[in-house]
């Protein structure tokens, strides 16, 4: 217990060191809509291709299917970060910026682990809001003509907090649900920067803070044996997330050489829609994992302003994905008692500037490495693709690292007495 709770003091305190003395930057996608999507699962589900609606763990805390939780069987609390690092291109010219952030904090207490019941709370990213650009332009009056720069930077995004319950009524049936609050403030900054000194140059901000709540409930049918023998090594995850409108509250501040103006706040909803997940796997052996995953969102019905934005169309995910799982004897050299994870993902993203869809597609790789008795490290890198540099649109080259830490205790267990 001792072990336990020093742990849950120790890693926040480590994230929040990491998050502090990180650098900043992302892509110039993050400014459409509400930012990049986070759309990983877990750290697990990040080296696996983003799989993990169909696949169950005793070791992991899945935020986007409650029913996975079941499986828990100890007290567990799990802390994340994620390095996002974005080397995009327009044809010619090319930036790096990169950015490393906490991405969970989660808790999770098994309450009767013969019925799966499992409570978790915490929280972890909904989206992300980085980007620093420049566009140029010139001014033509009367008397000059004036050169200048606009460098464009947005950060922030919206979080989610979770609350949410798993049930097994049998050992290949699970049920999940949990309530998300989302909530967030996004910063975009436009600063004008003439070329000549002499000119005086000029910031618009615009802060927006968002809020809204969704409801999610899920399923996991670990096992069809008693249906055929065919069925018995797959597995099937059913996940749905309700939709929900964001209350937005808007306000604008301008800065002009040493003059201040901010608006009052103006009240509106963004719509985010309902999420569909499935996933179905396939146990090719006792330690060979193989996994599919589809996600879907209808983004080109959502309204601000009481018309849907432009740039946003409809989201599809497809992961697929494998894992080989560590040895369950004792005394098997580390090597072997490694988790080893890999995958492949294409995102059909919800952004189209101009119209003009934008496409990603990455290769994953994992370890889940056992640290000491239950803990466990779970390390994801990926690396992948996304849009094009056609149009006049721009490319990023995205390397990305997530690891997790998992401290486990016994809790809530029923002993005999002598």
């Amino acid at each position: 217990m001792r072990r336990f709770i020093r742990g849950t003091m120790i890693i926040p305190l480590l994230l929040a060191a990491l998050q502090a003395h990180a650098g900043s930057g992302g892509s110039i996608y993050s400014f459409l809509g509400i930012g990049d999507l986070h759309m990983s699962p877990s750290v697990r589900s990040a080296g696996m291709g983003y799989t993990g609606y169909a696949t169950p763990a005793s070791y992991v805390i899945n935020t986007m299917s409650p029913a996975t939780w079941s499986r828990i069987d100890r007290a567990r609390i799990e802390g994340g970060l994620q390095y996002d690092g974005f080397n995009s291109t327009n044809g010619s010219t090319s930036r790096f910026l990169a950015r490393a952030d906490v991405s969970s904090a989660l808790l999770a207490l098994p309450l009767s682990p013969e019925r799966g019941i499992v409570v978790v709370v915490g929280f972890t990213p909904f989206s992300k809001v980085d980007y620093n650009t420049y566009t140029d332009g010139t001014f033509i009056g009367s008397a000059d003509t004036i050169a200048y720069a606009i460098n464009h930077t947005g950060r922030g995004g919206v979080s989610k907090g979770l609350l949410g319950a798993s049930w097994a009524p049998t050992k290949s049936l699970a049920f999940g649900a949990n309530l998300n609050y989302l909530f967030g403030t996004v910063e975009r900054t436009s600063s004008i920067l003439p070329r000549v000194s002499t000119f005086p140059g000029s910031d618009q901000t615009e802060e927006s803070t968002m809020s809204g709540t969704t409801f999610a409930v899920s399923t996991v049918i670990d096992s069809l044996g008693g249906v055929s023998p065919l069925l018995a090594p797959f597995s099937f995850g059913f996940a749905f997330t309700t939709g929900t409108n964001l209350t937005t509250t808007h306000r604008y501040t301008y800065l002009f050489t040493d003059q201040r103006d901010t608006t009052q706040e103006t009240e509106e909803t963004f719509g985010i829609p309902a999420t569909l997940g499935f996933g179905i796997a396939y146990r090719a052996s006792e330690r060979v994992l193989l996994a599919a995953d589809v996600v879907t969102q209808a983004w080109s019905g959502s309204l601000f302003r009481g018309k849907t934005p432009t740039g946003l169309r409809n989201s599809t995910m497809v992961g697929l994905g494998m894992e080989r799982t560590p040895a369950r004897e004792a005394g098997q050299p580390l090597l072997d008692r490694i988790a080893y994870r890999l995958g492949v993902m294409y995102h059909q993203t919800y952004v189209a500037p101009n119209g003009d869809p934008i496409n990603a597609w990455a290769v994953t790789a994992g370890l889940g490495i056992p640290v000491s008795a239950d803990t466990r490290l779970n390390l994801a890198i990926e690396y992948g693709s996304r849009g094009t540099t056609e149009k006049n649109l721009i490319k990023d080259n995205i390397i990305r690292f997530s690891a997790s830490l998992t401290i486990s205790e016994l809790w809530f267990q029923r002993y005999e007495e002598d």
